[in-house]
């Protein structure tokens, strides 16, 4: 094989990867990380089943490198947010509630106008085991610790229980509602003329009014 040969075939390789990639993203978002197939990855990346032994090795493996793809850019910049507010010496509350916010809204939108990394983040909590458990420690845990942090600091007033619990509140709120408005989900009673249509602006906004309000009112 000469040198051309050899760096197409190189080419071809990384090409089937990230297919293989993109697939198993929608694949496992779709049909769930215990019902999906392998074949049916590879069939949607128009692969065979021995490029998936070649590239990944196995179906966990391929599971880890497709969480870690999908959702490691959605991590860097919901932390890239939050570290830009903890520089701020007295963040307000709506501060860092459009930190924790705004990213995961408008970065979880997809090429198909759905939110299959959302779809992905609820598979873990409602079905939780160990490798996805341990991947996820990995992407948010340090997220985690610094948004309840810029928390304290914009409600000084509040224990640290307090703080953890309605941090809990805010992430359950937004995974709830973006999740119910995703286009490829159950139509949703009530929410019909809107499911289509609402922005992503106009959703953050009303998502950082409502977790003030409830984040903000004393025991």
């Amino acid at each position: 094989m000469d040198a051309a040969e050899d760096r197409t075939g190189r080419h071809d390789d990384r090409d089937t990867r990230r297919a293989l990639l993109h697939a198993a993203t929608f694949v496992f978002a779709d049909r769930g990380f215990d019902a999906a197939t392998l074949r049916e990855v590879t069939r949607a990346a128009g692969a065979n089943i021995a490029a998936v032994n070649y590239h990944f090795r196995s179906k966990d493996e391929l599971l880890r490198l497709t969480l870690e793809q999908c959702l490691g850019p959605l991590n860097a910049a919901r932390l890239g947010a939050m570290k830009a507010c903890e520089g701020d010496p007295q963040p307000t509350l709506r501060t860092v509630l459009r930190a924790i916010v705004a990213p995961l809204v408008e970065l979880s939108l997809d090429e198909r106008g759905g939110r299959a990394a959302i779809r992905l983040m609820l598979q873990t909590k409602a079905l939780p085991r160990a490798l996805t458990n341990e991947i996820f420690a990995e992407q948010f845990d340090e997220l985690h610790r610094l948004s309840r942090r810029m928390l304290q600091r914009a409600a000084p007033e509040l224990g640290e229980a307090q703080i953890a619990l309605r941090y809990e509140y805010i992430r359950g709120a937004i995974l709830h509602i973006v999740a119910d408005l995703d286009p490829n989900a159950r139509r949703m009673p009530g929410l019909e003329d809107i499911q289509d249509h609402v922005s992503n602006s106009a959703l953050i906004d009303d998502i950082i009014s409502f977790c003030e309000t409830g984040f903000s009112t004393s025991d």
